[in-house]
């Protein structure tokens, strides 16, 4: 009776654990099929403000399968003391092969199942937790680039809405063809057109991010958060810090207990074990130590391009920084001019424009090389995109 009680609680821990896995590579940044905010909802209602670490509690808490595993393993650590203490003496431990009777060697399989689903799930938590950060801190400093990017397209626009208003007084003096002039108007139609993607683009980022954290449809949100550049530091040399991360990712210690997983089950023989189950067993250790042994192998691989990528923004920060610096000189010298009737006001204003234009290049770096460093502090969530962006 007791081996029967025994039996449905790890049937019942085994089936709880069967939820959806992690997988780096399923996460979508953007959305779809939610309504973005518009400027009538934004004007009806007051911003609710919202901080980084307070979005990625919200992301955390609104990531559905996270609840599952929680439970899962809740379940599972409560029934765990009373399986393997009762079925302490038949554990395969140290190599050792063992043979049961086929209803201790039942049991024994389904208590490996739910150790080794329970460390893969422990693992998968942490990874679920730590993208969760991964697609808030997307969504704000996307959010935070393209409001910058905007702005710059706004008085691009302006600009470009003086120099055709130029133009036509030329076209009036026969200065300048039909053809010319209506080329010039296409450009100006296409930058409005532009201006106004780029403002319902935002829009949407403002309602998927509201989606992501779980606030209700129609939100109007404002970010309290600013992007800041930082150089990576580290205190080791970057093959020390591959070693360190090889051993240590959860991805690569999923893959280990998966290995060990598979190498219980092997060790555990029944008296009616057919070979052909024995090597059916032994097949599946070989096949997750291959897993096991490409994950170390791709990962080592994700960092050493991540880590050369960071070192390719940061060298373009540098130049970016230069070209700043030769716009702001630019500037100065277009104000002097303008101030003594040298040079016109649009040409003053195309001055201005090119700092902020480099301001805005310094920002979209900045944001990259964030999004890359965080990616290269968790390594798993590399090989997804964020080991390319070296900005070129």
């Amino acid at each position: 009776m007791k081996l029967k009680i025994l039996i449905a609680m790890a049937v019942a821990a085994v089936m709880l654990l069967s939820v959806p896995v992690f997988a780096a590579q399923t996460y979508n940044f953007v959305p779809t099929g939610f309504t973005a905010q518009t400027k009538e909802d934004k004007k009806e209602q007051p911003a609710r403000v919202v901080t980084y670490d307070e979005a990625i509690e919200m992301a955390i808490k609104n990531t559905s399968s996270l609840a599952a595993i929680v439970e899962a393993i809740d379940y599972m650590e409560k029934s765990k003391e009373s399986l393997f203490s009762s079925l302490e003496s038949f554990f395969p431990y140290s190599g050792r092969d063992m043979t049961v009777e086929t209803s201790i060697g039942t049991l024994l399989s389904s208590v490996g199942n739910i150790d080794g689903n329970a460390k893969s799930y422990t693992y998968q938590k942490q990874m679920l937790e730590e993208t969760a950060e991964l697609i808030v801190k997307n969504y704000f400093n996307t959010i935070k680039t393209s409001e910058s990017s905007l702005e710059l397209a706004k008085e691009s626009l302006e600009l470009k809405k003086q120099e055709y208003e130029q133009l036509v007084m030329k076209n009036d003096l026969g200065m300048i063809s039909d053809n010319d002039l209506t080329t010039a108007k296409n450009e100006l139609d296409t930058m409005e057109k532009n201006v106004d993607m780029a403002s319902l683009a935002i829009d949407s980022l403002y309602s998927s991010l509201a989606k992501a954290i779980g606030l209700k449809e129609g939100t109007h949100i404002e970010l309290d958060y600013s992007l800041e550049y930082e150089p990576l530091t580290m205190t080791t040399g970057i093959d020390a810090y591959i070693n360190v991360k090889a051993s240590t990712d959860p991805s690569v210690l999923s893959a280990k207990a998966a290995v060990d997983a598979a190498d219980f089950q092997r060790k555990i023989s029944t008296y009616e074990t057919e070979p052909y189950s024995y090597l059916s067993k032994k097949n599946a250790v070989n096949s997750a130590d291959r897993n096991y042994g490409d994950t170390v192998k791709n990962l080592r691989l994700n960092i050493s391009n991540a880590y050369n990528s960071i070192m390719q923004l940061e060298s373009k920060q540098d130049n970016l920084n230069t070209a700043l610096n030769d716009a702001q000189l630019t500037y100065n010298t277009a104000k002097i001019n303008y101030e003594v009737g040298n040079i016109t006001e649009l040409a003053y204003k195309q001055a201005e424009l090119a700092v902020k234009s480099a301001e805005n290049d310094i920002l979209s770096n900045i944001s990259n090389h964030d999004m890359l460093i965080f990616q290269f502090n968790h390594p798993y969530m590399l090989g997804t995109g964020g080991s390319n962006q070296s900005g070129e």
